[in-house]
């Protein structure tokens, strides 16, 4: 019989890596909904630099190395079972 329990805890660990990135992304981006909607912030990267504008950039990075984190955990994979993920909807 093969020992399986290091690929479970792996399994396990990547999904809770992906749960924990997901959430963090989500909160990102309704701040950065909230900083355009109700604080006039400029979407566009080219737009003059203010206090929003400031905090939108830091977003942004913070929203790309999400991305990087949930790409080296292959999410894809992983959010075919989520059953909460926008991809289903």
């Amino acid at each position: 019989m093969r020992d399986t329990d290091p690929m479970v805890d792996d399994t396990a660990r990547d999904q809770a890596i992906y749960h924990a990135l997901k959430a963090v992304d989500e909160v990102a981006a309704a701040l950065q909904t909230h900083l355009i909607e109700e604080h006039g912030a400029a979407p566009e990267r080219a737009a003059p630099q203010g206090l929003s504008a400031n905090s939108l950039k830091l977003l942004r990075q913070a929203r790309e190395r999400l991305g990087q984190g949930l790409r080296a955990i292959q999410a894809d994979h992983i959010a075919e079972s989520d059953e909460i993920s926008l991809r289903k909807h």
